[in-house]
């Protein structure tokens, strides 16, 4: 396949669009050299990578613009990406990826009490390109209710452990979003789609043996600029405490993975407890064949002990090794780690 160079980050349209794109490229590039050059030879370093930035031309961009965490600046971002990637190859998931970036890959399909059909896809790369690599979308039928935007990141401590990164959780942006939401909520036995997204996210996180989901705070969503002018309102941070993660110092959040909890029926009133079993069980098996389906394509995930575990690879391709090197050579000088933004040993 072709080598990756920056004329592939040219999406098809008329010429002189192309030529402005192509003059913002070339400027963005020799403004940053280095950065550059990190993120070309990481694309190149698998043919996995280089079928993904001939399939969407937009990746090749993230490293010049806010990225996950308005917190990241530019080498962090490319650590960042280094990162996910590195996992994708690490755990076969390619193909499922490549997938996901031609079109919707339909991860799991169900009712809702009324009947109405329910499916949640699996996106990459855009839509949401600003906010993480990977996106779940909750369709009812042809409607978008709801998306989550994610990508798979080193942990930031001494640990190799990974974490789930989570840039964004929203409904489309339309006047009858919210009504949408609560339609759903309704038919879902009471299960908000943002929760439900949520809880799969966590549930991938827990099946790949990640130990934590990052969630971003209000203050640090890499979409400042829209914030700024009053286009987004949602309230990240009170959500996030709900869903039981912990506030962190850096104003994101962490919510450790690990399997899904059945409710408490004695501590629920008993007109309600069918409700909440039901809301359980649909969680469970939603949860079940997103993880099924999201692996299908990839390495299979051996279960251990309970629980779905991610198996580690016997050996470690050069390619792997290359995009390790890419993150080491964008670690910050001042000793921070560019994906968990936890101080390094010895600062």
């Amino acid at each position: 396949m072709q080598a990756i160079t920056l004329r592939a980050g040219l999406e098809r349209k008329s010429l002189p669009s192309m030529a402005c794109a192509a003059v913002k490229l070339q400027a963005r590039a020799l403004a940053h050299p280095l950065l550059t050059r990190g993120w070309l030879q990481l694309l190149n370093s698998h043919g996995a990578l280089r079928e993904l930035a001939h399939l969407q031309p937009r990746l090749l961009h993230k490293i010049y613009r806010p990225y996950l965490s308005s917190r990241l600046d530019r080498p962090q971002r490319l650590a960042a990406l280094a990162s996910h990637y590195r996992f994708v190859l690490q755990h076969g998931l390619a193909d499922t990826v490549a997938h996901a970036v031609r079109g919707p890959l339909v991860l799991a399909s169900f009712e809702g009490k009324s009947g109405a059909a329910y499916q949640v896809d699996l996106r990459a790369i855009v839509p949401m390109e600003r906010e993480g690599e990977l996106v779940l979308q909750l369709r009812c039928g042809a409607t978008l209710v709801y998306s989550v935007a994610f990508s798979f990141l080193a942990d930031g401590s001494q640990s190799s452990a990974a974490s789930v990164g989570v840039g964004c959780l929203q409904g489309p942006q339309c006047g009858a979003g919210l009504e949408l939401a609560r339609a759903a909520t309704r038919d879902l036995h009471g299960l908000r789609p943002k929760q439900l997204l949520l809880r799969l996210v966590q549930q991938l996180g827990y099946a790949y043996g990640c130990s934590q989901v990052l969630l971003v705070g209000n203050d640090n969503r890499a979409v400042l600029k829209q914030i700024r002018k009053g286009r987004v309102h949602a309230d990240y941070n009170a959500f996030w405490l709900e869903m039981g993660a912990q506030r962190r110092a850096d104003g994101d959040y962490a919510l450790a993975c690990g399997p899904l909890q059945a409710p408490l029926l004695d501590e629920i009133a008993s007109k309600k407890r069918s409700e909440a079993r039901k809301r359980h069980e649909l969680l469970a098996g939603v949860a079940d064949a997103v993880v099924e389906n999201f692996a299908q394509r990839g390495a299979p995930i051996p279960r251990e002990r309970g629980r779905i575990a991610a198996r580690a690879p016997a050996s470690e391709p050069a390619s792997v090794l290359a995009t390790e090197l890419a993150i080491e050579l964008v670690t910050t000088p001042g000793g921070c780690n560019a994906i968990g933004y936890l101080p390094t040993s010895g600062t």
